[in-house]
Parts: C-alpha cells; sequence; structure tokens
C-alpha cells in the first residue's frame, strides 16, 4: 500500500470487480463524482442509499446554484426514508398542475422543501435548513420543464432506495389489537373471584407509549396511564427506544422491576416499571393461593447528572396489567417502525413472538 495509506486511495479502490460499491454509498461521495440525481430548477439534490447507523434517515446531499453563485451546499441526514419516497406522488401532481404546493419534509428533519405555483408558468422553490441553532430558508429559481423531468429521476431514486433495502423485520400489523380491555376485565375479573385479597389500590388503568423523533440524534416520548401523562425525552447517548422494548421483555418473563435512563445532555432521566399484586382469588383448597392480578407501577424520575442525587417522581402511575404495559410498548414500537425495525429489529422481533408465546394471565 502507498504511504498515502487506504484513505488516501481512489475511492475506485472500495469497488468490487463489477465495478459496484462494496460499502454503502454516501450522497456525498455521489456529488463528487456524479451529476445530480434530481434537479428542480437551480436546486440539485444527491440520495446516498445503503444501511446505515442514521436509520431512519435519507442521506441526503444538496447544492443551489452553480459555480460561483452556489450559495447552499450541504450533506447531512435530512429526511426520514419513507417521507421522501411519500413525495413522489406530490411532485406527479405538482408537475401535472392538479397541486398548486406541495412539501417534503420529516418531523423534526433538517430540511424541508416545498414548490409553489402561484399562476401557469410562474412557480416558486424554497428549501428551509436547520443547522443546531441556527436555521436558514433559501428561494430557487424554478420552472415547468425541470418540474416534469424531476419526476422521472424521483422515480428512479425511489427505485433504488428500495432495490438497496432489505428489511431485517416487519411488524406483523394487528397482530394484538389495542382495543381498552375495561368491560373485558370486568368479564374475566367478577369481583366474586377475588374476595380472597385485594391491596386496595384498585384495578389500575389503561396504557400507551407513544415515541417521536423530533430531530436527528433527538427523541421524545409520552406515557398515558388513564387521564394521567408523563414525559421522557433526550438523545441517542443512550438508548431508550431499545431500552424501553428489552425492558418489555424482561417484564413479560417475570422480572418484577426494569429501569430505562434516557440522556438529554446533561439531563438524565428515568423511567421504572415495578409489578405489585392487585389482587388474589381464593386457591382451589386452604392455603394454595389462587388466580392472581398484578398490576405495574409506571414512574418517571429526574437524576441529577453532577450528583447522581434521585428526585422524586414527576409521574407516577398505575397500569392495569403487566402485560398491558407490554404490549403498549410493542405498538409504540409498531408505530415507529412502520416499514422495518432497522437496528431494532431483533428486539421487537424477540418481543413480538413472546407476546405471541407468554399466554395471558387473568387480568390481562
Amino acid at each position: 500500500m502507498s504511504r498515502m495509506g487506504w484513505w488516501g486511495k481512489d475511492r475506485r479502490a472500495a469497488a468490487d470487480t463489477e465495478g459496484q460499491p462494496r460499502f454503502p454509498e454516501t450522497a456525498y461521495s455521489r456529488r463528487r463524482r456524479l451529476g445530480a440525481d434530481i434537479k428542480l430548477g437551480s436546486l440539485e439534490l444527491w440520495v446516498g442509499v445503503g444501511r446505515n447507523q442514521s436509520w431512519p434517515w435519507l442521506d441526503i446531499a444538496v447544492r443551489v446554484g452553480k459555480g460561483w453563485g452556489v450559495f447552499v451546499d450541504h450533506h447531512a441526514p435530512m429526511i426520514k426514508r419513507p417521507d421522501f419516497a411519500a413525495f413522489l406522488p406530490h411532485l406527479r401532481d405538482f408537475a401535472e398542475g392538479r397541486a398548486d404546493e406541495v412539501t417534503m419534509q420529516s418531523t423534526g428533519g433538517s430540511m424541508r422543501l416545498t414548490l409553489r405555483r402561484d399562476e401557469p408558468g410562474w412557480l416558486r422553490g424554497e428549501a428551509h435548513f436547520t443547522h443546531g441553532p441556527n436555521s436558514q430558508t433559501v428561494r430557487f429559481s424554478l420552472w415547468d420543464d425541470s418540474v416534469r423531468e424531476a419526476v422521472p429521476a424521483f422515480e428512479a431514486a425511489v427505485a433504488r432506495i428500495e432495490a438497496a433495502w432489505t428489511p431485517r423485520w416487519t411488524p406483523k400489523l394487528g397482530k394484538f389489537d389495542m382495543t381498552p380491555r375495561a368491560a373485558l376485565l370486568e368479564k374475566e375479573l367478577a369481583p366474586s373471584q377475588f374476595k380472597a385479597w385485594e391491596s386496595g389500590l384498585g384495578n389500575g388503568a389503561d396504557v400507551r407509549f407513544d415515541y417521536e423523533i423530533d430531530g436527528y440524534g433527538w427523541y421524545n416520548g409520552t406515557i398515558t396511564v388513564g387521564e394521567e401523562r408523563g414525559y421522557f425525552g433526550g438523545g441517542y447517548l443512550t438508548d431508550a427506544k431499545g431500552d424501553l422494548i428489552r425492558a418489555a421483555l424482561l417484564l413479560l418473563t417475570g422480572k418484577q422491576s426494569a429501569e430505562v435512563m434516557c440522556h438529554a445532555e446533561p439531563g438524565l432521566t428515568r423511567i421504572e416499571f415495578q409489578t405489585v399484586t392487585l389482587r388474589m382469588a381464593e386457591g382451589p383448597e386452604p392455603g394454595v393461593p389462587g388466580a392472581v392480578q398484578e398490576g405495574c407501577w409506571i414512574r418517571i424520575r429526574e437524576i441529577d447528572h453532577q450528583t447522581g442525587e434521585e428526585k422524586a417522581p414527576e409521574f407516577e402511575a398505575l397500569a392495569r396489567s403487566v402485560r398491558a404495559v407490554v404490549e403498549a410498548i410493542y405498538h409504540m414500537g409498531v408505530r415507529v417502525f412502520e416499514d422495518d425495525g432497522g437496528p431494532w429489529s431483533d428486539a421487537m422481533a424477540a418481543l413480538e413472538g413472546a407476546l405471541a408465546s407468554v399466554p395471558r394471565e387473568p387480568g390481562d
């Protein structure tokens, strides 16, 4: 190898015998050696493909202007892959005059692209970029022919993305319904069945988890138990999403408690789960316990990142059963992983399999 080493060699050295890259191609590398994948007037886009750590964000390079007139030249994971593909029919509508304004964006994404038609023959393009605490909005030239020509180019980019994507696991939607089981609970757990012992805590409430990616590397979440609502969030310094899925697996298989830590740089938030016996039925003979209904406490508390001091819970609520919590976390995952589980595929597949295998208990 030459004195320059691997990184100094021409990128063609990273290709196989058929001339295809062996590693996921970035948008930046495409921009350096190829013409734009998509041209919309004076705006050009290059799209990288391949599975990488930025999942589910799609690697994009964008340039506005030519030569000395370039005033935007940026590359980053800026659009979620499903949102990019979903823009295609809107672009067709705009090109064929069925829509006067279309927008491509993702929740928390650092790029928003809008095309507008004020009147026939009068088009405008606008791109907004967010860079940490800074933002930039640019308007660029746009004309009918460029929009029409962008449609097949966009189709080709979507096809290339889909061809390169091999889902490891896809959620089996609808396998577990999310219908609140209050009426079913009353039917299955007639009061006479639990005369032996009651905790006095009641039956607990239905539970729901929501998780939203609100920026590249950032997320926020909500836990709703009955009428109570708690919040958590942070960045990717901890794998809160994966840890929630793994906590659900532990609870479903009998562990009495589990914790998930969220890191918000520098704030720390801990989500705690603890099972509790709500009611116990009489057994078939004296001294032999019968059916047990177990609820699950969910608590959210802040941790001082400097001293490690634990603060009092800012959210504390009792869910009606451990399985209700587990199913709520599973459905949170289904909503996030509409088309693929990405790096969390193995954990989601394990949780789905466990839910299918572990029988329901009274109260579930």
